[in-house]
């Protein structure tokens, strides 16, 4: 409405300019058409004015109406907030009696499955209760049968204590003439050694002897761990000891008495022959000079070693060569301890010292081999360990 007030006030303004600056002319009838149109347009203005009174007038009632609304907008909001804080409340109420129903029901099967099992029980219970009343009947049986057995032997042992008094005076009996063996063989045995036929040592052990050609030798190697004195010997086991002791010692075969001294006797040291109380008294250590009796006797060193020898594989590893044992000498293979403290050869040869030194350290022995027949003659240091025979004085 603005706009055509707007263009009405400028087609005036050019009618009067045109009249100003133009030749006269009659333009009443324009004038009065633009009147017309004029009062047209204010009448029309004026309902334009009217109109958009009446609606501003709509627009203030409903930006009333707005404002209204809006308010109960807002109310509307806070009820809705309000009602979802109810259901999120409501929500977990719900979640959590759900998990507690959950939660009775699993309860509520826990107590059937124990109701179920306690059932099993029960009838598991019933059987061995029947069981136990036909095992009571049994056993009340075997009570009955065992008394039985025990009127039996009361009656047996009654017959029995009769018996074992004849055999207590038996045993008695038997017992005196064990004791009276036992003298009998003392006897005979201090009989056997004061004949040199038993040799006993400083440590109880005897000796078998066998004479050879006006000599009388040991059947074993020495296993006495004293001298003839009682004096104990040092016994060394460990090798770098073994290797730096100038002093008397002695040894087991790879340090195993249990195994090797009753069957090879003791290894010795030469320091330990050279004290002169090794052997029991009224017997002493073979000089070099005695072996050599001994082997001239056998029909020479080459063919001795044979003859001494035990026979068969029992000790000696095959061939054993020429081993016939001839004269009861019984030589066994009974190794020896090295100059490193080392234990080699057992079941291969055997090794004895003779009295006699060859020189400053060194000392004559004898040696035997598996593989051969003939007694070897050589010196050897002091410290190794080899076996000892001994002659008769």
């Amino acid at each position: 409405m603005k706009m055509t007030f707007r263009i009405l006030i400028a087609i005036l303004i050019v009618m009067a300019i045109f009249n100003t600056s133009c030749q006269p002319t009659d333009y009443s009838a324009d004038i009065n058409a633009l009147k017309a149109s004029r009062d047209s347009l204010a009448a029309a203005l004026k309902i334009t004015n009217a109109n958009l009174l009446a609606t501003n007038a709509a627009i203030a009632g409903l930006n009333t109406s707005v404002t209204a609304i809006q308010a109960q907008l807002t109310v509307i909001s806070g009820q809705i907030t309000t009602l979802n804080t109810q259901l999120t409340t409501t929500n977990a109420t719900v979640a959590g009696n759900t998990a507690t129903i959950a939660a009775i029901q699993s309860q509520i099967k826990a107590i059937q499955d124990q109701i179920t099992t306690l059932n099993s029980q029960l009838t598991a219970t019933n059987t061995t209760v029947s069981g136990l009343s036909t095992t009571v009947a049994s056993i009340q049986t075997q009570l009955t049968s065992i008394l039985s057995q025990v009127a039996t032997l009361n009656s047996q042992q009654t017959a029995t204590s009769a018996s074992l008094a004849d055999i207590s005076a038996k045993l008695t009996s038997s017992m005196n003439q064990l004791n009276t063996l036992s003298t009998q063989f003392n006897t005979l045995l201090a009989q056997l050694i004061l004949s040199g036929q038993i040799v006993k040592d400083a440590d109880g052990n005897t000796y078998s002897t066998v004479s050879i050609g006006g000599q009388i030798w040991m059947t074993e190697n020495l296993k006495t761990t004293k001298y003839n004195d009682g004096t104990a010997i040092p016994l060394v086991t460990d090798n770098t000891a073994w290797v730096n002791m100038v002093s008397p010692g002695y040894c087991w075969y790879n340090n195993d008495a249990t195994t090797n001294k009753n069957t090879y006797g003791t290894l010795y040291n030469f320091y330990t022959v050279k004290t002169g109380n090794l052997c029991p008294i009224g017997w002493h250590v073979p000089t070099d000079a005695d072996w050599t009796v001994l082997t001239t006797y056998l029909g020479g060193e080459s063919v001795a070693g044979g003859k001494l020898k035990e026979i068969g594989n029992s000790h000696w590893l095959n061939p054993n060569t020429s081993a016939t044992n001839e004269i009861g000498f019984t030589i066994l293979p009974s190794g020896c301890r090295t100059s490193i403290g080392a234990f080699i050869n057992v079941g291969t040869a055997g090794y004895w010292w003779t009295s006699t030194e060859s020189s400053t350290a060194n000392a004559w022995n004898r040696s035997l081999y598996y593989n051969s027949g003939t007694v070897f003659r050589g010196p050897n240091t002091e410290w190794l360990g080899f076996s000892v025979r001994c002659l008769k004085n």
